[in-house]
């Protein structure tokens, strides 16, 4: 019998490895995943089952180009197009985009539709909810998906108040233990909201009252965005396709539609990653942007743990003369996460890239700024588990007086920040866990 199971588990770890090499793209991420299995019992197959199994990549269709290559990109993936009359707020930082959050909230009149990776269930959580009650009980429709993870501190207790109310919820992702389900490492990552399908919000910050208060790292520094315009239909239809996904009706999302009033041009083009041809379309968006700079790259993002595409198409953007510069936290909120990044800093660093390291708080923005021409806000970190991994969404920005605005507010945080580049060379205990943990990247 022993010599049975014995067999089972070795041909079970086999077959494991074998589909790591044929599912990853990456030959490096492939070669990790077969040491994890071979040389981890047990423990190695069951991560590989549950973060490392995946369904093969699907090419996107062909698609006919109109404007830049980064806007084709963006359309043949996920068609989605660039969309012309928008009026674009940004929120610096969690205060402004809860004040301005809740505003719209309150002047809800037909429909409220969330996502979020983190809805915690805190004072200011609480505040929200409290507030989407009394909407629903008004007869507002209020729809709402967050992730199983994410949203962990989100209590049974908590939940049910909110179905009493009438508001309908979707979960993402749920853990059922003793099962295993493939893929559990996709989480869904998006910050959406949408109301009265005119005004729209999405960008890095999550509900939770550590982005107003901050925590052990100090105040966080974020990003947000507040659309209304073309763009706003755009996020509906993202989020229309999340509800359709867990089960949920996407034409009752899309009968909230509304006709705006903009008519001021300010062109956004909203880019997501999901499964399927949509897969990498921000990664490869990002090196598109990158590459395309010729004076100037700017980069902030509290992870750093770029997949070795962007990381050479950084390299590459130095080599011919753009200015890159990149901005991390001080510190990171996981200690292998942040040995991997600082290795990658390191390593800009000597490519001749400038690094600056926030100090004012933990650097939460991410944002990518091309020239004069582009910038992105969004969900998305730098690294390989958004990039690759996350239902994410990002807008990209081609007006020119918000991305002025955004490299402005980037020069400003420079104030808040010490240059890397100056940094003694770490010990050889401090090196070494940085390349161990840099062996570690794609799983991170």
């Amino acid at each position: 019998m022993v010599l049975l199971c014995a067999i089972s588990y070795l041909s079970v770890v086999l077959a494991a490895a074998v589909s790591a090499v044929f599912l990853q793209r990456d030959p490096y991420k492939a070669m990790l995943w077969v040491c994890v299995v071979m040389f981890l019992p047990v423990i190695g197959l069951l991560l590989y089952i549950l973060t490392g199994l995946r369904s093969t990549y699907e090419p996107p269709k062909a698609c006919n180009r109109r404007g830049t290559a980064i806007q084709t990109l963006i359309r043949t993936c996920c068609e989605e197009p660039v969309t012309l009359l928008n009026r674009i707020t940004l929120l610096h930082n969690a205060d402004n985009a809860y004040s301005s959050l809740i505003s719209a909230l309150q002047h809800a009149r037909s429909s409220i539709h969330l996502e979020y990776y983190i809805f915690d269930d805190d004072r200011l959580g609480r505040t929200l909810i409290d507030l989407l009650c009394r909407k629903s009980r008004a007869g507002v429709e209020v729809r709402v998906i967050y992730d199983a993870i994410g949203s962990w501190r989100l209590g049974r207790r908590t939940l049910h108040r909110m179905r009493r109310a009438g508001i309908d919820i979707r979960r993402y992702g749920p853990l059922r233990f003793p099962y295993i389900r493939c893929g559990v490492a996709r989480r869904n990552h998006r910050k959406i909201a949408v109301i009265d399908g005119t005004v729209a919000f999405t960008g890095g910050i999550n509900i939770a009252r550590r982005y107003i208060d901050g925590n052990r790292l100090g105040k966080w520094r974020d990003e947000h965005l507040r659309l209304e315009g073309d763009a706003v239909a755009r996020l509906q239809r993202l989020f229309a396709s999340d509800w359709q996904d867990l089960g949920g009706d996407a034409a009752e999302i899309m009968r909230h539609t509304a006709v705006h009033r903009i008519t001021t041009p300010a062109p956004v083009q909203i880019a997501w990653n999901d499964t399927g041809a949509a897969r990498m379309t921000l990664h490869d968006a990002f090196a598109a942007a990158i590459m395309q700079a010729r004076q100037h790259v700017r980069i902030s993002t509290p992870y750093f743990i770029p997949p070795r595409t962007l990381a050479d198409a950084i390299r590459m953007a130095v080599e011919s003369g753009t200015e890159v510069e990149i901005m991390v936290p001080e510190h990171g909120d996981s200690a292998v996460t942040a040995a991997a990044s600082d290795s990658f800093v390191r390593e800009m660093c000597g490519l001749g890239a400038t690094v600056y390291r926030y100090t004012g708080g933990f650097l939460h923005s991410k944002l990518l700024i091309a020239d004069d021409t582009l910038a992105t806000v969004g969900a998305a970190n730098m690294d390989y588990r958004s990039l690759e991994e996350n239902l994410e969404v990002t807008a990209f920005i081609y007006d020119r007086a918000t991305v002025a605005d955004m490299a402005s507010r980037f020069d400003a945080d420079k104030e808040s920040c010490r240059m890397a580049n100056a940094d003694p060379a770490p010990g050889v205990l401090r090196t070494t866990a940085e390349r161990f943990a840099r062996l570690l990247s794609p799983l991170l």
